[in-house]
C-alpha cells in the first residue's frame, strides 16, 4: 500500500485545481497520480472545468462526421465505376460479381450516411438502394433473355 499523501501536497493539489488547471496538469505539477488528484478534489468538493474537454470532443465529432462524409462520397464514386463496368460486362459471371460489388458498395454508403442522417434520410437511402437493386435485377433479366434468344442470322 502506498504511503499516504502529505497534507501539504494535498493542499497543493487543491490550490492548483481551484486555479483552473486541468487534472492531468495538477497531477504532473504536484507529483500525485491523476486518480489521487481526482479523489482529493472530489472529497474536497472541487471540480474541474470541462469546457476545454467538451470543446475538444465536439471538434472531434465534427472531424469524424466530415471523414464519414468523404468516405461516403468516395463510395458513391466507386458505385459509379462499378456500374460503368457492370454495363460493359461480357460474361454472366463478371456481371454477377459486379452487380454484387455495386450492391455492397451502395449498402456501405447507406450505412455510413445513416450514422449522421435523420430517419427521413435513412428511408430515402433505403429507397435508393431498393431502386438500384430493382434496376440491377432488370438489367440481369434483360441480359439473360438476350442470351437465350437465338441469333436472327443463325438457322435453327
Amino acid at each position: 500500500m502506498p504511503a499516504p499523501i502529505p497534507d501539504q501536497q494535498r493542499e497543493t493539489v487543491l490550490d492548483l485545481a481551484r486555479a483552473g488547471h486541468p487534472r492531468n496538469e495538477v497531477a504532473r505539477l504536484s507529483g500525485v497520480s491523476p486518480a489521487s488528484v481526482t479523489r482529493i478534489c472530489s472529497t474536497a468538493g472541487v471540480s474541474f472545468d470541462r469546457t476545454a474537454t467538451a470543446a475538444a470532443v465536439e471538434a472531434r465529432v465534427i472531424d469524424m462526421k466530415q471523414a464519414r462524409g468523404l468516405l461516403a462520397s468516395g463510395l458513391l464514386d466507386d458505385v459509379a465505376e462499378a456500374r460503368h463496368r457492370l454495363h460493359r460486362a461480357s460474361e454472366a459471371r463478371e456481371f454477377l460479381d459486379l452487380a454484387r460489388a455495386v450492391a455492397a458498395l451502395t449498402n456501405a454508403h447507406v450505412r455510413i450516411i445513416s450514422v449522421d442522417g435523420t430517419d427521413q434520410n435513412t428511408e430515402e437511402a433505403r429507397s435508393m438502394l431498393g431502386n438500384l437493386m430493382a434496376g440491377l435485377a432488370q438489367v440481369w433479366n434483360d441480359q439473360q433473355d438476350a442470351q437465350q434468344q437465338p441469333d436472327e442470322g443463325t438457322p435453327q
